[in-house]
This record gives structure tokens, C-alpha cells and sequence, in this order.
């Protein structure tokens, strides 16, 4: 067919679609879209005429066959997905018309170089025509977006040209060509926006097209456009369509996949054989499910869904944020984020199919392997991370901005502001919490950035906490609620830091009343797994509520409460350990009760004993103590990777009773340190030492850190006491060899044994180390 009369057949089949007649079926529509994208990517390569190339880009911008989603319909792809997929080709189809462009305009320049021209040229395989060179296409293009078309459609072609002649380091337009391209795509972006906002009738359903193919065309012109460019963007308009676009239905529509995976009929629940622990019904998910096929196509199509462009798509928020003279349009888009996040919240606590029981130990256990172990799952997860991943990358941006910028800084607007951040945060902490997928460095600013800001506003604060702890989730009957184990988890770890601003009786009804049920749960309670062996996400809860309580404590202007609570909270803790808090938690703990009870604080005043009192229940309960190694909690396995997986992350219960009484040495009172410091180096000889090869050496673990405790965390008076003890006090041969002046250690001195004089010979019946 000859150019002429594919440029009619082309033009024709644009409009050959009557306005009332039956419309074709679904799979006839789709093969009419793909022949009409396919010759109109031919016929702009080869029309030689750039009247003819402008002619064509203006019917192709108003062609009812293409864009008259409302009769659209595709056999597998829903409306939105078709109205994504239209914008995506129309983007592709002058994109890759340029590339032809350049390649040929290339390709003509070698054979002029070459002096292949007419016959010669034709007989060496070098096509001659006149078709026009990059720039005179581009004009010719561009002059196709004229009045008769919406000018989102002209940004797409605009985007379109700008990455055929451009991409890749192509370089085919002047600098002056190329940047009035630039300044189209803009200007085009920028009415574009305002159009969108003053009208809203250009919709597919509910979803607004116009606003979707601005942000993705600009997500991918993006790398492209200058910064001069960059900054004429209207980021007033643009930062609410980008965040509108990404929680939205075009990417991640509120994770509304939840729903779609918890009505799935394929989606089902199998009894289990194991018989570990909380191992109950396992999840069937067949990649054949209508909702994993819905899935993918999410994940893995660009041309149907924004979720592949999602990172680029939340940059660009980002960078908006931080260059827009609005500060409404942060705050929109911070309502944008707020929403996404409690509408993902909301659904997975409602697909309760997909809830992992918090006393399992190895998620695998809750999956039927095969397809849900290997595919479905891993790919659900990945689909939930990147939309902590965008959340969390734009957020960061608006804090950041907060901490500069006058309006938001202010005292009207800064607290409200840190508690949406934080509220965020909490919808979407089912996704943090997973694997550690919160520890990345734009969460960790927002968090605790926002905590700070917060923390400014005492009321506001107190507030936000009421509010959080009014939305816990229910518990569950069987006491095995994850959701409600995580919720827990996130409010306990962030209300800790407000302890210090709060008031007591705050501090008591925030902090102390939600903490107590884990840390001395009664035996009726429902809020703690009955499991005599708790999972690690059980386990960080109960660290999480001794946290809590220990920060409470530990604030000066709480003083009365914490000499009221001390002995209470003292009993639950010695009850906890070591089945309900790893050694490190119960070692901090402790050194932060001695603290408290050590001077210069106030309860030291009213109860001087109390401080001896737990030390010498440390000390006696040393000696009857296991010595088998514990188990790494969540927060040892942390510290012990830190340190390279080192000895000192390995004790047995006797060993950390030790330590803990090693590290109260430095808040004693000084009349009590040389004492304790003997009593110390006593306990250390009552560990049961390991000497099999691939086990540590836990009394070295002692001795190394009894050194430590001397030689660095000391301060100056208490340092000399120290030195005194260690080399004229023959403390240091008592730490390292168990002997001081022929004495034997090993057992505390009241129960060692009858004193005998310095020097003197043992008896035969004597013992030996």
C-alpha cells in the first residue's frame, strides 16, 4: 500500500466508528487500537511531507476510534487499565517514530559523507527520500497540537518526541530547539493541570484521566527536562495530581488488591500438618487466582499501571515539595498520604486470610510452599513495600521542608502536621514491621523527626497518643492477634519517646496502663500469646512495654511515681527474665532502675536500701541460675550483627546476671562501690564456663567487661575508688584468677566458708579452683 493511501485508510479508520451503531466486541476492539498505533508509528517515519506529519498528530490527538474510552473495552484489562495503556502507546508510538527519525537523519548524513547519492545510493542499500531531518519534525509535530485537541493529549505527544530525539543521549535537536521543546512540555503540563482542576468531565468513571497522563508523561520527561525547566513546573497543581495519581486507582488505589485477593474464590485456608507451634490452617494462593493475575499485571505492565514507575513517581513528589511556594499543596498531599495509608491499614486488617499468627517462628509455616511460597506471596509484599517505599520518600520531603519553612513550622500548623506524618507511619507500619522494611533512612527521618516536632507540643502530643491508643484494634479471642501485637508494638515504641514531656498522670494513663499488661500479664489476660515459648514479634512487645516503662521512670518529674512503681515493676522483671525479655533488655533494665535509686536522683533521698536490695536479689539468684545458653532476642540479634557476631552476644541466664551486676558498678553510691565491686568480681567465678570447642568463654565475656566498667564508664571519683580496688585492693587479681590474698572466690563471702588469716596454708580437704 502506498503512503498515500495509508495516510487515508489512517485517517478514515480515526473516525469510522458512528456514534450510535453497536460497537465492536472486545477483542476486535483491540485489534483495531493495535493496527491504528501501528500505522500511524509507520506513517509518521515515512510521510515525507511535514504538512502531512502535522495533519496526521492533529487527527490522531482528537480520533474518537482512540480516545473515546467511555466504548472502549478490553477482554483482560479493566477501564482504567485501558485509558492507562491508550496514554502509554500514544507516548510510545512518538517515541519511537523519533528514534526512526534520527536513525534515518543519521543514516542520510553517512551517505552524503560518502557521496552515495541516487543510483549509487540505491545499489549500496542506502534509502534516498526527503523526508524531513529531527527538528523539522518536531515542528511538524508539534504543530499537530493545536486547539482542537485537549492539551493533555498534546503533552503526551510533546513527551513522546522529547524521548525519540533526546533519550538515550541522542542528541538530535539544537539547544535551542531542545529547550523550546522543554518549555512546550511544561507550558503544556502547566494548562494541562489547571484544566484539569477547573474541569472535572473528562473522566473514566471516577478516575480522572487528564490528571494521570500529565503525571506520567512528566515521569518520564522528567530525567530529561532541565532545571530551569523543572522549575516552571506548577508544583502548586502538580504535587496534589502526583500524590491523587499514586494512591490512586492508576497505581496504588488504597491497596485495594486486598480486597480483591480477600474475595478471590481460588484464595483458601488448608489444615496443616505441622505440629509447631501456632501452626494452624495454610494459605492456598495459585497463580491461576484471578487476583494474583491482576496482581502482575500491576507489577510487571508499565503500560497498564503506574506501580512500576512508583520510585520515580514519589522523587518527583519529593522534589516538588521542596521547591513549591504553596504550603497547601503540602499539606494536600499529606492528606493524599494519610488517606492511602488508612485505606491500606483498614483493608488489611480486614483480609484477615492473610494474617500470619503471631506465634509462629517461621512465616513459612503459614504457607501451603509451591506457588503461594515462591510467587504469590513474595510478589503481594513487594506490591505493599513500594508503597511504604513512595509514602515514605515523599514524607520525608515534607518534614524536611517543615524544619525550613516559616508557615509550616509555625505552632498552628507544625504539631498537626507531625501527627499526620506519624499517623501514616502507624497505617502503614503492618509493612514496616515485616523484615525490617522500615529501616531505611527516609523512614527513620520521618519518624523521628516528626516525634520531635511533636514533642514540642506537650497537649498535642498527649492528643495524638489518646487518639492512637483509641484505634488499637480489638484483641482477638484466641490471644494470637497479630495486627494487634503490631499495633501494640508501634504505639509502645513511639509513645516512649514522649515520656519526658509528658505529665505524671499522662505519663500513667499513656504509657504505664498499656505497658503493664505485658510486662506482668495476669493469667487471665487475652493480650499476651499464652505460648510458653513467645515469637520474636511477641517478644519485642514485651521489650517494647518494659521500654515504655522505663522511660517513664526515668524523667525527673516523675519521681513519686517511679519509687511507687519501682518495686512492682522489679518483681515483673525478675518474673520475666529469661523467658519473656532477651538478657540485653533485662541488663538495661536493671542498670536503669539502679540508676534511678543510685544519687543524685530524688528517690535515692526517700529510699536509700532499695538500690542494695535489688543488687543482692541479682546476686543471690547468680548462684542457682542456668547455664545454658540463651536464645538471641530480636534486639541481641541486631546488636551481635552490629558487632560482628562476637562472643560477648552469647550468655547463658547465670552469666547475665553477672554482667547486670557489672554494669550497676558505675551509679552506685560511693560508700557502696568497693563493696560491690568485691561482690562482682565474686560472682564472676560462679559461672559455669564453657571450654567445648564452638562455645564462648562466658566468664572471659564477664572479665572483659568488668574492665571495661573500669577502665571507660566511670567517672573521675568513682574511677580512683576503682584503681584503688583493682591494684592495691588486689581486686584485679581476684577478677582474673578468683584468688585475693590466698581467699577463694567462687561463692559469696558470707556463705564461703570460715575466715582464715592471710597467707596461712589451706588444709587438706581444702578446695581447689
Amino acid at each position: 500500500m502506498s503512503t498515500e493511501r495509508l495516510l487515508q485508510t489512517t485517517l478514515a479508520s480515526y473516525h469510522d466508528r458512528p456514534p450510535h451503531a453497536p460497537g465492536p466486541s472486545p477483542s476486535q476492539q483491540q485489534q483495531t487500537a493495535d493496527q491504528i498505533f501501528g500505522n500511524t508509528t509507520l506513517l509518521l517515519t515515512t510521510l515525507t511531507n511535514p504538512l502531512n506529519v502535522t495533519l496526521l498528530t492533529s487527527h490522531l490527538l482528537r480520533a474518537p476510534a482512540i480516545w473515546d474510552l467511555s466504548t472502549t473495552s478490553s477482554p483482560n484489562l479493566s477501564p482504567v487499565e485501558v485509558a492507562a495503556k491508550t496514554c502509554f502507546r500514544t507516548i510510545s508510538v512518538f517515541n519511537t517514530a523519533g528514534i526512526h527519525v534520527r536513525r534515518h537523519e543519521l543514516e542520510e548524513n553517512a551517505a552524503h559523507r560518502h557521496g552515495l547519492a541516487g543510483s549509487t545510493a540505491y545499489r549500496q542499500g542506502v534509502k534516498e527520500d526527503r523526508r524531513p531531518g529531527s527538528e523539522d519534525w518536531a515542528r511538524a509535530v508539534a504543530g499537530g497540537a493545536d486547539d482542537k485537541s485537549p492539551r493533555w493529549r498534546h503533552l503526551l505527544v510533546l513527551v513522546g518526541v522529547l524521548l525519540g530525539l533526546e533519550g538515550s543521549g541522542r542528541g538530535s535537536l539544537s539547544r535551542s530547539r531542545r529547550a523550546a521543546l522543554e518549555q512546550g512540555v511544561v507550558a503544556a503540563a502547566n494548562l494541562a493541570l489547571g484544566a484539569a482542576t477547573a474541569d472535572q468531565t473528562r473522566h473514566v468513571g471516577d478516575v480522572d484521566i487528564s490528571r494521570y497522563a500529565v503525571v506520567m508523561s512528566l515521569n518520564y520527561a522528567f530525567p530529561l527536562l532541565s532545571e530551569n525547566a523543572r522549575l516552571g513546573l506548577h508544583g502548586d497543581l502538580l504535587l496534589p495530581a502526583v500524590v491523587d495519581v499514586l494512591a490512586g486507582p492508576f497505581c496504588f488505589d488504597g491497596a485495594r488488591i486486598l480486597d480483591a485477593i480477600a474475595t478471590d474464590p481460588l484464595v483458601t485456608r488448608t489444615a496443616s500438618t505441622s505440629s509447631a507451634p501456632g501452626a494452624g490452617n495454610l494459605l492456598q494462593w495459585p497463580e491461576a487466582s484471578a487476583s494474583f493475575q491482576h496482581l502482575r499485571r500491576r507489577e510487571t505492565q508499565q503500560a497498564v499501571s503506574a506501580v512500576a514507575s512508583a520510585g520515580p513517581l514519589a522523587a518527583m513528589a519529593a522534589f516538588v515539595v521542596e521547591r513549591t511556594a504553596s504550603t497547601r499543596a503540602v499539606l494536600c498531599a499529606l492528606d493524599g498520604l494519610t488517606a492511602l495509608a488508612d485505606a491500606a491499614s483498614a483493608r488489611w486488617a480486614a483480609t484477615r486470610i492473610l494474617h500470619v499468627p503471631a506465634s509462629l517462628f517461621d512465616e513459612s509455616l503459614f504457607l501451603a510452599g509451591g506457588e503461594t511460597a515462591g510467587t504469590t506471596w513474595p510478589l503481594l509484599w513487594q506490591h505493599l513495600k513500594k508503597i511504604l517505599y513512595a509514602a515514605a520518600v515523599v514524607l520525608q520531603a515534607i518534614v524536611g521542608r517543615s524544619l525550613l519553612d516559616r508557615v509550616l513550622a509555625s505552632d498552628a500548623v507544625a504539631p498537626e502536621m507531625a501527627a499526620k506524618v506519624l499517623r501514616v507511619l502507624r497505617g502503614l507500619d503492618f509493612v514496616a514491621s515485616r523484615d525490617s522494611a522500615g529501616h531505611f533512612q527516609a523512614y527513620q527521618f520521618a519518624y523521628l523527626a516528626s516525634i520531635d516536632i511533636l514533642a514540642r507540643y506537650p497537649p498535642a502530643a498527649a492528643s495524638f497518643l489518646a487518639q492512637l491508643l483509641a484505634s488499637r484494634p480489638t484483641v482477638a479471642a484466641n490471644g494470637d492477634d497479630a495486627l494487634q501485637l503490631n499495633a501494640d508494638l508501634f504505639y509502645l515504641n513511639t509513645a516512649e519517646h514522649f515520656a519526658v514531656v509528658l505529665r505524671t498522670d499522662a505519663c500513667e494513663r499513656l504509657l504505664v496502663e498499656p505497658a503493664l499488661p505485658y510486662v506482668m500479664p495476669l493469667p487471665a489476660s487475652t493480650s499476651v500469646p499464652s505460648s510458653s515459648q513467645p515469637s520474636p514479634r511477641t517478644m519485642e512487645v514485651f521489650e517494647a512495654a518494659h521500654s515504655a516503662i522505663l522511660s517513664v521512670i526515668s524523667c525527673p518529674q516523675n519521681a513519686g511515681l517511679a519509687a511507687a512503681l519501682i518495686p512492682v515493676y522489679a518483681e515483673a522483671l525478675f518474673a520475666s527474665f529469661p523467658g519473656r525479655i532477651s538478657a540485653r533488655q533485662f541488663r538495661l533494665a536493671f542498670q536503669t532502675m539502679v540508676r534511678i535509686l543510685s544519687p543524685p536522683s530524688p528517690v535515692y533521698m526517700t529510699h536509700p536500701d532499695l538500690v542494695e536490695t535489688l543488687l543482692e536479689l541479682v546476686r543471690y539468684r547468680a548462684i542457682g541460675a542456668s547455664a545454658q545458653l540463651l536464645p538471641l532476642g530480636p534486639s541481641d540479634a541486631g546488636a551481635a550483627a552490629a558487632a560482628g557476631g562476637g562472643d560477648d552476644s552469647a550468655v547463658s541466664e547465670q552469666s547475665a546476671l553477672v554482667l547486670t551486676l557489672i554494669d550497676a558498678l558505675p551509679f552506685l553510691a560511693l560508700p557502696l562501690l568497693e563493696e560491690w565491686m568485691t561482690i562482682a568480681a565474686e560472682a564472676v567465678w560462679t559461672i559455669a564456663d564453657y571450654n567445648n570447642s564452638g562455645l564462648p568463654v562466658l566468664r572471659q565475656t564477664a572479665q572483659r567487661r568488668f574492665w571495661l566498667v573500669l577502665g571507660s564508664e566511670m567517672d573521675v571519683e568513682r574511677a580512683a575508688i576503682g584503681v584503688a580496688w583493682w591494684g592495691n585492693g588486689g581486686g584485679g587479681e581476684l577478677v582474673m584468677t578468683g584468688q585475693r590474698g590466698g581467699a577463694l572466690a567462687g561463692l559469696p563471702r558470707d556463705v564461703a566458708g570460715p575466715a582464715c588469716m592471710s597467707g596461712a596454708l589451706p588444709g587438706p580437704s581444702s578446695n581447689k579452683l
